[in-house]
């Protein structure tokens, strides 16, 4: 669980130094009220809010102090895996999903960034999360045309605003 969160953190704030810091302040968390999250029905989902609570406090600390994004994780968002030739035009794709990622309502936001971004199983982010795995299924489903759309995608524009057959 504490690799899933890091690599979450990592994500959400762009930097390794803030992203460890919102992990480890929240196990401390977790270790301080441990009787409570113990007995809690699900401590995996408990976690993941205190998690949660904690990137939002780093990230508006961040915005106040307009920390640079670090050379790693700047290169980090370079997907040499897209086989693009120019790794200015895979960064270019990868903040643009990124953008568009942040569009989406929070729930499909952690399940489109757990299950597509970080590669987890749609089991791994159902426990995270807290809820079923066809739940996952179905913010994925709602997700895509969204996110089709925010990318201005063919196909996923009709009159109305929504998606098209």
């Amino acid at each position: 669980m504490y690799d899933r969160f890091v690599r979450f953190a990592r994500y959400d704030l762009r930097s390794d130094e803030l992203a460890d810091a919102a992990v480890e302040s929240t196990f401390a968390e977790l270790m301080s009220h441990w009787p409570k999250v113990a007995v809690n029905r699900n401590p995996t989902a408990y976690a993941w809010t205190v998690l949660k609570k904690r990137l939002i406090d780093q990230g508006r600390r961040r915005r106040r102090t307009a920390l640079p994004v670090d050379d790693h994780t700047l290169w980090g968002l370079v997907d040499e895996r897209a086989g693009r030739d120019d790794p200015l035009e895979a960064l270019a794709l990868r903040i643009s999903v990124r953008n568009a990622v942040r569009q989406l309502p929070e729930r499909q936001r952690d399940v489109v960034t757990l299950y597509y971004l970080l590669d987890q199983p749609t089991t791994v982010v159902a426990e995270l999360l807290g809820i079923d795995a066809a739940t996952v299924r179905s913010h994925i489903n709602r997700a895509l045309p969204r996110l089709g759309r925010f990318l201005d995608l063919p196909g996923t524009r009709s009159g109305r605003g929504r998606t098209g057959s």
